[in-house]
């Protein structure tokens, strides 16, 4: 178990690291426990903004580290934040060197023993994992928090289709008012403000990028991490609810070292019950702790459930877990599945691909279900838990059927729908009988009296652009194998409880917003996701207010999305009593789009631009 102790920790804002260029460095954050003595180090690339409502989100853990007796960095990588240089293109191959640097310098540090670890959450533990295959000398162990090794399949363009509202409008959103708010720590500094100008004159928004390398694009191979090449023990934590669920499942099965797997009914958020486990991690791999991580089973996993026997957390030898038969339904006696008119699906699946946080929880899909080809299948008279990945086989009938999205529900005696899972087939090959698609990995409970139903249609939306057919959806036979765990499968264990000292966890509240409105004379359907917050920083004390909000819209007869519009407005109340305000308008279509920004100093306006994608 991993000590009591806890340290008080002291809070450094804007060292200056070095990097392999002279007179370029990164801005990091340093929580260094009071520990009388060197301790081990993790360091985190943030591509965020820590100095903003990015960096929020991390710093509680950053703190239950260092309180725990580990020295924490937070870094801005090249070209963001208070970082020296030119922002890489997202996802480019160099972020490693910010990594790399990070931990040659850490490792050098007086108050660190040399001995150096990395974690990050989402694209952070993609910078860690990076990282990682670069074998920096010095790192001993990674902690990777709801991440992805494919950024492409797993987040842009998701299982190789076009994707739309996640990528290009939240995050793209996101990412372009991150470059476009001043530095908010020291406002006025003449670096910061040189910085900040430079940037926003001549660097290129990520949304640029993301047009010029649609799905397909070959250089989307070259940003694939190789998980192959890390040999350092790997932390891997997972949400059976978060959109890169089975993108983190997949860094696992490819890690070759010491490795964990950690997977709780999350979904894109940092799990708090994940803090000590990486605490005990640490300890184990850059501290040398015989603390038994290394000999405990490999995979920890929540099972949900109130009929099953062994719900809650389990512990496995494997994943997927073996002795989990892959078992045909009854969903699959060879029915003839039939048709369904072109319309829009998937408004009902929430948080199913899309980061939407505390809201986008997955709703009945009774009415999504009515708009595809719904196969179900007999009521379960017994308990059944689906662990590992199903797989649905299908015929399509119809010709110009390019690509096809199936989801796997639990209907229940009223006959609401539950979304499990689903999958995408991007590309529907010219032999249009047998298809496999499999879909994203699973632990659900089948109550008796409920029974399983598979979901076929073109559509997910808004997370791919709408598709572009139109005509009518015709399937054939339906197949369903799915992997049932025996009852009471895996072994009981005690998931620890995080510690949370209050000693600089900065306030913090948070709204988020979530719309669907229909008009059911077009089938016109409009999503808005977006959020409110207020936060104090712990960087100078600067009180922000920020709304965002992101709405894409389609209707079938124009059988492609009319809309997408998204704005990011926020307030910062400086030291000085300044209010500084920055607004981000983004348009979007499949194409091209464009956004304008604006950011004013008590209602006098300093900076205006605009780009266009």
């Amino acid at each position: 178990m991993m000590s009591p102790q806890q340290y008080e920790v002291v809070v450094r804002h804007d060292v200056r690291v070095p990097t392999a260029t002279p007179g370029v460095t990164l801005s990091a954050d340093l929580f260094l426990p009071r520990a009388g003595g060197p301790t081990p180090v993790v360091v985190c690339l943030l591509p965020y903004r820590k100095d903003a409502l990015g960096g929020v989100g991390v710093r509680a853990a950053m703190h239950e580290f260092a309180a725990a007796g580990i020295a924490c960095v937070l870094a801005d990588p090249l070209g963001l934040g208070s970082s020296d240089g030119v922002a890489r293109p997202p996802f480019d191959p160099a972020e490693a060197d910010d990594g790399a640097d990070l931990v040659r310098w850490a490792a050098g540090q007086p108050w660190s023993t040399g001995a150096v670890g990395m974690w990050g959450y989402s694209y952070g533990a993609l910078l860690a994992l990076r990282t990682a295959s670069r074998r920096p000398p010095g790192l001993r162990a990674v902690v990777s928090v709801l991440g992805m090794l494919d950024p492409e399949r797993d987040f842009v363009h998701p299982g190789g289709a076009p994707g739309c509202f996640t990528a290009l409008a939240s995050w793209g959103l996101t990412t372009l008012h991150n470059l476009v708010l001043p530095p908010l720590g020291d406002f006025h500094a003449a670096d910061e403000q040189r910085r900040w100008r430079r940037r926003v004159a001549t660097a290129e928004p990520y949304l640029t990028d993301l047009y010029r390398h649609p799905a397909g694009d070959p250089r989307w191979r070259d940003r694939v991490v190789d998980a192959t090449a890390i040999t350092v023990p790997v932390l891997c934590v997972a949400g059976w609810r978060d959109m890169f669920c089975d993108g983190s499942l997949r860094t696992f099965e490819r890690l070759g070292g010491a490795r964990k797997l950690l997977v709780g009914p999350w979904s894109h958020t940092i799990p708090d019950e994940a803090v000590p486990v990486a605490v005990r991690w640490w300890r184990r791999w850059a501290a040398g702790e015989a603390n038994g991580v290394d000999t405990e089973p490999p995979v920890t996993l929540h099972v949900p459930g109130t009929d099953l026997p062994g719900a809650g957390w389990r512990d496995f030898d494997t994943w997927p877990p073996e002795g989990v038969p892959q078992e045909v339904m009854p969903v699959a006696a060879g029915a003839g599945a039939g048709a369904a008119p072109a319309g829009t699906v998937g408004v009902l699946s929430g948080t199913w691909g899309i980061p939407a946080g505390d809201a986008g929880r997955v709703l009945d899909q009774h009415d999504d279900d009515t708009r595809a080809v719904t196969v179900t299948g007999e009521p379960v008279r017994e308990p059944l838990l689906l662990l590992g990945r199903p797989v649905v086989t299908l015929d399509l009938t119809w010709s110009a059927v390019r690509r096809v999205v199936v989801k796997l529900t639990d209907v229940d005696p009223a006959g609401r729908s539950v979304l499990i899972t689903g999958g995408i087939l991007a590309d529907v090959p010219a032999d249009r009988s047998a298809l496999r698609v499999t879909l994203d990995p699973a632990c659900h409970e089948l109550p008796p009296g409920h029974a399983l139903r598979v979901v076929v249609s073109e559509s997910t939306f808004p997370r791919l652009w709408p598709a572009r057919d139109g005509g009518t959806l015709r399937v054939g036979r339906v197949g369903l194998t799915v992997p049932v765990a025996p009852a009471g499968a895996g072994k009981p264990v005690s998931v620890p409880a995080p510690a949370r000292p209050g000693a600089g966890t900065p306030w913090l509240a948070h709204r988020p917003l979530w719309e669907i409105t229909r008009e059911p004379a077009r089938d016109r359907v409009t999503v808005m996701l977006g959020d409110e917050t207020s936060a104090v920083l712990p960087s100078g004390g600067v009180r922000v207010d920020a709304a965002n909000r992101v709405s894409a819209g389609t209707d079938r007869e124009a059988s492609a999305v009319t809309r997408v519009e998204g704005t990011a407005d926020t307030t910062a109340v400086l030291s000085t009593g300044e209010r500084v305000r920055t607004t981000v308008r983004l348009r979007l279509t499949p194409e091209a789009g464009s956004a304008d920004a604006r950011v004013t100093v008590d209602g006098a306006e300093v900076l205006r631009h605009r780009w266009d994608f």
